[in-house]
């Protein structure tokens, strides 16, 4: 076997070894009294991605200002030491591929999940992407961010660092990346610069299209060292919430002080100074282990924000489940949870969220169904309190992992990744709106 399927199959481990995790029960839960999958989106067959003997994997989406979707993905290298990062434009309907560009010239990192590579458009259609290299050496102390930029459908740029901290030794990963409304591109990532031992959470901004980026400076001093942080915007960008776990104590850290809830900083002066976090849940979770699941949030057109994650909880048995929150006060306080899918308490599980033109709420997660990871999908109209029944979207015979979603004025867009033995594939599938 390879040595970057190896990595992938283990990442797969991750996501689904038992967390020994504990939780209060599901707070105001508004769930459809059948819970059981069915066919609530005309969905389109799924196109596979990518050249199926590369092993396809890390599927991501992007929707730029101009309404045109993104996808990118990560394939072997023939030499088998590490990966390539494409990316394409989708068509309208969902069923091709186009203008497809290899992002990276070095290597980049196999392992993926929470920590795959990410990527943003610009005005224009600029891109800039965003990963962890490759490296062939075992439990090598780290290497610093890579990052690269293209033109409106051009080549992209050789590989530059994004972490500026110039030191031998770099703990900068797990990343997210966004375009504001205003053009400039901010990225965030978990750094241990100034403590090997900890994760601070850190910030650069770019305001010529990806090509360069600021001085990097941190925007929180303690977050979870291994699950990614997400990032949204209001007010047309003067505004920029950035959503992540908490506690940057050592992953075997087990003890009552090790909670990995998540919070919320916000800027108001546009990135440059951001507040104390706010608590976006109080899960109380304990994990055993890196936990590896972050929260997913996207912002409506009343400038509220919606989160989705996983949680083992205080009491697993009881607790473990998907949960979705908002705040309707720009990150300044949320509203209790609701409990829209109950999950085994011995799994780790990965969400997405996204709401369309219409403020129509989609979210999707992996859930366990005959003891197989699947693509689970619900929706929820603006100003609604209950969720559609619960649609099946991979109903593969592989294991169905980390789902992204997103959207455009017509249709939704559902990409994962799906791994059998040794091979991996990415899958991608379209469906109208709701109410289209």
């Amino acid at each position: 076997m390879k040595k970057i399927q190896g990595c992938l199959f283990a990442v797969v481990c991750v996501s689904l070894a038992l967390s020994g995790c504990s939780g209060t029960r599901g707070d105001d839960s508004s769930l459809p009294d059948d819970l059981s999958p069915q066919a609530v989106f005309p969905f389109e067959e799924p196109i596979l991605v990518g050249d199926p003997e590369a092993n396809p994997a890390d599927a991501y989406l992007v929707t730029s200002d101009e309404g045109k979707v993104f996808l990118s993905w990560t394939a072997e290298r023939s030499d088998g030491q590490g990966r390539n990062l494409f990316i394409a434009k989708v068509t309208r309907d969902g069923q091709q591929l186009t203008e497809i560009r290899q992002a990276n010239q070095k290597s980049i990192s196999g392992h993926g999940g929470e920590n795959l590579a990410k990527f943003a458009v610009a005005p224009g259609e600029n891109v800039a992407a965003i990963w962890t290299p490759f490296s062939a050496e075992p439990g090598h102390p780290g290497l610093p961010l890579k990052l690269t930029h293209a033109e409106s459908g051009g080549s992209f740029s050789p590989e530059t660092v994004l972490n500026d901290d110039q030191k031998e030794i770099h703990r900068a990963n797990f990343s997210t990346i966004g375009t504001s409304p205003n053009g400039k591109i901010f990225a965030a990532w978990l750094d241990g610069r100034n403590d090997l031992d900890a994760k601070q959470l850190f910030m650069g901004v770019s305001e010529d299209g990806g090509r360069t980026f600021a001085k990097n400076y941190s925007i929180a001093p303690e977050a979870c060292p291994c699950c990614r942080p997400s990032i949204e915007f209001l007010e047309r960008g003067q505004t920029v919430v950035v959503a992540y776990r908490q506690n940057a104590l050592p992953s075997g850290y087990i003890t009552p002080d090790n909670v990995r809830d998540h919070v919320m900083i916000r800027s108001t002066d546009g990135g440059e100074t951001f507040s104390d976090p706010v608590l976006i849940s109080d899960d109380g979770w304990v994990p055993i282990g890196c936990p590896h699941t972050g929260i997913s949030i996207d912002v409506d057109s009343e400038d509220r924000i919606h989160a989705l994650w996983w949680t083992g909880g205080r009491a697993a048995d009881d607790e473990a489940g998907i949960y979705y929150t908002h705040s309707e006060d720009g990150g300044r306080s949320f509203l209790p949870r609701q409990l829209i899918f109950k999950t085994p308490a011995d799994t780790v599980l990965h969400t997405q969220v996204v709401v369309d033109k219409n403020d129509t709420l989609y979210a999707a997660w992996v859930g366990i169904e005959q003891e197989r990871p699947h693509i689970f999908l619900a929706y929820r109209g603006a100003g609604q309190e209950e969720w559609s029944p619960i649609y099946n979207a991979s109903n593969t015979t592989w294991n169905a992992l980390y789902p992204m979603v997103t959207v455009d004025d017509e249709r939704l867009y559902v990409a994962w990744t799906e791994k059998k033995g040794e091979a991996s594939q990415v899958k991608l599938r379209t469906a109208p709106l709701v109410g289209n």
